[in-house]
C-alpha cells in the first residue's frame, strides 16, 4: 500500500462520504420537450424548458429542410457554470422560448457525449468570432453551415449589447430578408474550415519523421511559456491549466535526455497545482483551471479527465525524485476518484459542477471567523501558519479560497516542510470537511465516458505500479471489466460512447477504443495478467479497420453527417484521439507488425503539422519518442533489486563474531547512504531481526548531485561493505539466517522502487 512508502495524504475525506443531491422535486413543471427522452444528463437538464429543444439527429435536421428554417445549435455540458446560467435565465423564459420556437429547429448537444461535433463547431466559431467557450452557440444553415456564433448571452439588452431576444429577433429577420446572404457565409465558413482540414492532412507529409527532434522542440517551446515565479504555462488571459500532456512530455524529455530543466518545469508546475487554491485541500481533487496566474482562484469544476491524468504524472513524479509531496498528491486524487468519483459498479463519473445553490464555489468558500468557530482560536492560530484564504471576488460575505501560504512553499526543502506540516494538520481539514458536507454539495455528471474511464484505469494502475498500492490496481481491473461489460458488444465489434444508469448509449469515436485500449496496456503492465495485452488488440484492430484510411489519415469519427471533417487538432488538456491511437499501435507494435506499420504510416501522414507545432501534440510526440528508443534489456526492472546484488558473510576477527555485508551496485546506478541525507529519501538499512544487540558499521559515503536537486547528497557506489558486530556469546542458531537489506536504487535521472531482500549467511 501507498502508505508503507510514508506517503501521507494532504487531504482526509470522511467516511461515509456526502451524498449528492438530486435535482430538487417541486411542483409539476409546467413544459416538457423531447429531451426528456435523452439518456444523458446535460440534455436532461433542458427538459422542462419551453424551448421545443431536439437532440441531434436526422429529424431536426429533416425539419429544418423542409420547412427551410434556420437551426439554433447549443453545445454545452452537465457541468458548465455558463450553461447552467443560460438554462435558468434565457431558455426557462416563456417569451424568448417562443421566438426560438417560432422561427429556428432548436438542437441540444453534450460536447462530452459528442466531441466530434464540438470540435467541428468550435472551430467555425473561432473563425467567426475569433473566442472559444461553452456554451457554443451558432446559428446554421438548414445544410448545417455555420453563420454565426457566439457563447452566453443574457436574455435582456445590456450595456449597450443586444439580450439574446434581440439576436433572435435580428437573425430571423435577416434570414426572411435575406436567406441568400446569410447562406453565401456559411459556405465561406465551410469552405474555409474544409481547405484548413486539407492543408493540416494533405495528401501526404513533405516532412520526414524526426521524433527526437520534436521532443526537443516541443520542450523548448514549453520552457518559454513557463512561469519561473508562479508555476505552469502562460496563457493570453492570465489563466492557469495544468496541460497534463505537456507535463507527461516534459518527463518523457527527462526519462531519455536527462534534461534537469524539464523536470524542474514539472515539479514547479505540480507543486503550484498542489499548494495552490486549485487543490481542494479538504476534499481531494484538483479544480480545472485557475482563473489567475498564481493558482489561487479556480474555477471550481473538477473533471475526471483533470484528476485522473494527475494522478499518474504525481505518481510519476514520486517515482523519480521520491518527494512526498508527489506521492501524497496520488495519494490525495485517487482517494478523490474513489470515493467521490466512482459509481456503485465501479465506473467513474464525468465531472462535479462548479456550483450549487446557482453560486460558483459556493460549497468550498470560507471567511475566517468560520474556520474560527469550528476549529478554535488555538487550532486555528496553527491551523492558518500553514493555510490562507485568497478572497473570492464580488464575495459579499468576504470569503475565500483556501490554499497554503506563499511564503511556506519557497525552496524544495521548504515543500518538504510544508508537506510536513500538512500532514500534521490532517485531523483540522477533516473538521472543517465534515462541516463543509453539511452544505449543498454540487451535483455531478454521471455518465461513465468509455475514453475518460480509460483515462481513470491508466491513472489508477500507474501510480498502484509505482506506489506500490495493490487497492488501487484492483480497482481499476474492476472498471475494467464494467467496460468491457457493458459498454463493448463482442458480437459486432463496437465500443458505446458512455454508460448511463447501467446501460451504453450512443457510438463510441477513436478516443474511446484508444483511450480503453491504452488502459488495458496499463493494466497488463501493472498486474501481469495477459488477458489485457488481448482486450488491448482488440480494440487497435478496430482502430485500423475502422478510423485509419491506407494513407495514415484518421478519422475520429463514423459521422457523416457533420458539415465538415472532425479532425483533432492536437492535445491540449488531454491526448487527442489520434494521439492515443498512435501511442497504442506503436506499443503493440513492438508484438505485431500489423499494427506497427499503422503507426509509422500515421506518423508519416501527420509530420508536416507536427513540426510545425510539436507542443500542440504534445502526447503524440511524446509516445513518438518513446517509440524511437530501443527497449530497454530485460533486466532493466523498476525494481531495485535488479541493479543490487547482496552477499552476507559470517567471519570471525579476534574475539569477535562479525557479519560482512558486501552490496555490489551496478553502474551508473547508486544506493542513499544510512543516514540519508534528506528526510524523504530511503536510507540503506542492514538488520538482523533475531539478534538483539547487533550493531551495523555503515561506510563513509560518497558524495552524488542528482539533476532533481539543489545540493549533492550521499550514497554508496559501485561495492558497499558493511559489517555487524555480533554480541559476544552469540550462537550460530541465535542468528539464523535472517539478514535483512533494506535499500532503494536510482541513477542520474530517477529512483526506482525500494527493495527489501532476506539473505542467508555463508562461512
Amino acid at each position: 500500500m501507498a502508505a508503507s512508502l510514508g506517503v501521507i495524504a494532504l487531504a482526509t475525506l470522511p467516511s461515509p462520504p456526502p451524498v449528492y443531491p438530486v435535482r430538487a422535486q417541486g411542483p409539476a413543471p409546467a413544459h416538457t420537450n423531447r429531451l426528456i427522452h435523452s439518456a444523458n444528463p446535460y440534455l436532461l437538464q433542458h427538459a422542462h424548458n419551453p424551448v421545443d429543444w431536439y437532440p441531434w439527429g436526422p429529424e431536426a435536421i429533416a425539419r429544418a429542410k423542409v420547412e427551410n428554417r434556420l437551426i439554433f445549435l447549443s453545445i454545452g455540458y452537465s457541468t458548465c457554470y455558463w450553461c447552467h446560467l443560460a438554462e435558468r435565465t434565457v431558455y426557462a423564459d416563456p417569451a424568448i422560448a417562443a421566438l426560438m420556437n417560432a422561427w429556428f429547429v432548436n438542437i441540444k448537444v453534450d460536447r462530452e457525449e459528442r466531441p466530434d461535433l464540438d470540435q467541428a463547431y468550435m472551430a467555425a466559431r473561432h473563425l467567426l468570432t475569433g473566442s472559444g467557450g461553452w456554451p457554443n452557440n451558432l446559428f446554421l444553415s438548414p445544410d448545417l453551415e455555420p453563420i454565426s456564433a457566439t457563447g452566453y448571452v443574457p436574455a435582456e439588452d445590456q450595456d449597450g449589447r443586444p439580450g439574446f431576444g434581440r439576436l433572435l429577433t435580428l437573425m430571423h429577420a435577416r434570414w426572411e430578408a435575406n436567406p441568400e446572404q446569410l447562406t453565401a457565409i456559411g459556405r465561406r465558413v465551410h469552405a474555409a474550415l474544409t481547405a484548413q482540414r486539407q492543408a493540416e492532412a494533405g495528401p501526404g507529409s513533405a516532412a520526414r519523421p524526426e521524433p527526437v527532434q520534436w521532443l526537443k522542440n516541443a520542450r523548448a517551446r514549453l520552457e518559454r511559456r513557463h512561469d519561473s515565479l508562479a508555476g505552469g504555462f502562460y496563457f493570453l488571459d492570465g489563466s492557469k491549466f495544468p496541460l497534463c500532456p505537456a507535463l507527461d512530455l516534459l518527463l518523457a524529455d527527462y526519462r531519455q535526455n536527462g534534461s534537469a530543466q524539464s523536470l524542474r518545469v514539472t515539479a514547479d508546475a505540480l507543486a503550484a497545482i498542489a499548494f495552490g487554491g486549485i487543490h481542494d485541500h479538504l476534499g481531494g481533487g484538483v479544480h480545472r483551471y485557475s482563473t489567475e496566474a498564481t493558482w489561487s482562484l479556480p474555477h471550481f469544476e473538477k473533471m475526471l479527465y483533470d484528476n485522473a491524468q494527475l494522478l499518474g504524472l504525481y505518481a510519476e513524479h514520486y517515482g523519480i525524485t521520491r518527494q512526498p509531496l508527489a506521492g501524497a498528491m496520488a495519494g490525495d486524487i485517487a482517494r478523490f476518484l474513489t470515493g467521490r468519483m466512482m459509481s456503485p459498479d465501479g465506473g467513474f463519473y464525468t465531472a462535479e459542477d462548479a456550483e450549487a445553490e446557482g453560486k460558483e464555489g459556493e460549497t468550498y468558500l470560507w471567511t475566517r471567523s468560520q474556520i474560527v468557530e469550528l476549529l478554535g482560536a488555538t487550532e486555528a492560530e496553527r491551523f492558518f501558519d500553514l493555510y490562507e484564504l485568497t478572497p473570492w471576488p464580488g464575495d459579499a460575505a468576504g470569503r475565500g479560497v483556501l490554499r497554503v501560504r506563499f511564503d511556506r512553499i519557497g525552496a524544495i526543502k521548504d515543500q518538504v516542510e510544508a508537506q510536513r506540516k500538512a500532514a500534521a494538520l490532517a485531523p483540522l481539514r477533516a473538521k472543517l470537511l465534515s462541516a463543509r458536507d453539511r452544505r449543498r454539495q454540487p451535483e455531478r455528471d454521471e455518465k461513465i465516458v468509455v475514453s475518460l474511464n480509460g483515462l481513470a484505469i491508466e491513472g489508477l494502475a500507474r501510480a498502484g505500479r509505482i506506489l506500490a498500492d495493490a487497492e488501487w490496481i484492483t480497482l481499476a481491473k474492476r472498471t475494467g471489466e464494467l467496460m468491457w461489460r457493458q459498454a463493448f458488444d463482442a458480437a459486432t465489434g463496437r465500443l458505446s460512447r458512455y454508460v448511463f444508469r447501467g446501460t451504453a448509449r450512443g457510438e463510441a469515436l477513436l478516443e474511446d477504443y484508444a483511450m480503453l485500449g491504452l488502459a488495458y496496456l496499463a493494466l497488463g503492465d501493472a498486474s501481469g495478467e495477459g488477458i489485457w495485452a488481448n482486450r488491448a488488440r482488440t480494440l487497435a484492430n478496430i482502430i485500423v479497420e475502422r478510423f485509419l484510411a491506407p494513407d495514415g489519415m484518421v478519422m475520429t469519427t463514423s459521422d457523416d453527417r457533420l458539415f465538415v471533417l472532425a479532425r483533432d487538432v492536437g492535445d491540449q488538456y488531454a491526448p487527442s484521439g489520434t494521439s492515443a491511437a498512435f501511442a497504442l499501435l506503436a506499443r503493440l507494435g513492438g508484438y505485431e507488425e500489423r499494427f506497427a506499420q499503422a503507426a509509422n504510416t500515421t506518423l508519416a501522414r501527420m509530420a508536416s503539422q507536427i513540426e510545425a507545432a510539436p507542443d500542440r501534440w504534445a502526447s503524440l510526440v511524446a509516445h513518438a519518442a518513446s517509440a524511437s528508443v530501443a527497449p530497454p534489456p530485460l533486466s532493466d526492472s523498476l525494481d531495485s533489486a535488479a541493479h543490487v546484488k547482496a552477499v552476507a558473510l559470517r567471519e570471525r576477527r579476534g574475539d569477535q563474531d562479525v557479519v560482512v555485508v558486501t552490496l555490489t551496485i551496478d553502474p551508473g546506478y547508486h544506493i542513499n547512504a544510512n543516514p540519508a541525507s534528506l528526510d524523504y529519501l530511503v536510507p540503506t538499512m542492514i538488520i538482523m531481526p533475531r539478534t538483539p544487540g547487533a550493531k551495523v558499521v555503515y561506510p563513509t559515503p560518497k558524495k552524488f548531485k542528482p539533476k532533481f536537486m539543489e545540493e549533492a547528497i550521499d550514497v554508496y557506489e559501485g561495492s558497499m561493505v558493511a559489517t555487524i558486530d555480533l554480541p559476544k556469546g552469540t550462537s550460530g542458531a541465535e542468528f539464523g539466517a535472517a539478514v535483512a537489506v533494506d535499500f532503494q536504487a536510482c541513477n542520474v535521472q530517477t529512483c526506482l522502487l525500494p527493495a527489501k531482500v532476506s539473505l542467508s549467511l555463508t562461512r
